[in-house]
């Protein structure tokens, strides 16, 4: 289905907006924090100061993350929060009745042979910094069948989901998510990070060249 133009528009014009608010912002902090500050205008990141038309009072204060197409118009939004005590099953937003879609899908353009899955936008960002074509599902439960045919052609497809601890219940989130992919993309390889670790954390606590070695050790 082709993304509504008017919609796209204005939805481009809020993260232009809360692009600009970026600058001094929490938001700004916290993505200095986690290394991701030098990828903030490629990927039209920004602070949620005042939300724009057809965006909830909730997201104000959060980070805002675009999904941002190849032409360069927006047709999504995931917010995070920036408030270090918010439960984090709620850290990350959506519009209500928002559809899902893939994030960063520009990088199956640069997908010569292979292309990284991660966990979340933020990840995709961490990897793409890394030098590695990434797209990201939004979440453990964002995958849908139909995305699958994005990756028609590509001959490997690398999944780098969360190596969460396992619940009390015995469930593991990252590892379900991983499973899933790989029943999805018969083409598909998994990388295993280190415990308690995502791609943006590992690249953090053990640098980029060691997370280069853990991708490069599956192709």
């Amino acid at each position: 289905m082709k993304p509504n133009k008017k919609l796209t528009d204005m939805w481009t014009r809020a993260a232009e907006s809360y692009h600009i608010e970026l600058d001094g912002s929490p938001a700004e902090e916290y993505l200095d924090q986690r290394g991701l500050l030098d990828s903030a205008d490629r990927f039209m990141l920004g602070f949620v100061a005042e939300p724009a038309p057809g965006h909830e009072d909730r997201f104000t204060g959060m980070l805002s993350i675009p999904y941002i197409t190849p032409l360069g118009g927006v047709v999504g939004f995931k917010f995070r929060a920036l408030d270090p005590n918010v439960d984090k099953r709620y850290r990350y937003n959506s519009p209500t009745g928002q559809a899902h879609h893939l994030y960063n899908v520009d990088a199956l353009a640069d997908a010569v042979d292979s292309i990284l899955i991660v966990e979340g936008e933020l990840d995709a960002i961490a990897a793409t910094q890394a030098g590695f074509p990434a797209v990201a599902v939004p979440g453990t439960q964002g995958w849908k069948k139909h995305f699958r045919r994005c990756f028609d052609g590509v001959d490997k497809v690398i999944v780098v989901t969360d190596n969460d601890e396992e619940k009390d219940d015995g469930s593991n989130p990252g590892r379900e998510l991983a499973e899933k992919l790989m029943r999805e993309l018969t083409q598909s390889v998994r990388v295993s990070l280190p415990s308690g670790h995502d791609v943006n954390s590992t690249i953090l606590s053990y640098g980029a060249e060691h997370f280069a070695e853990l991708v490069g050790a599956v192709k």
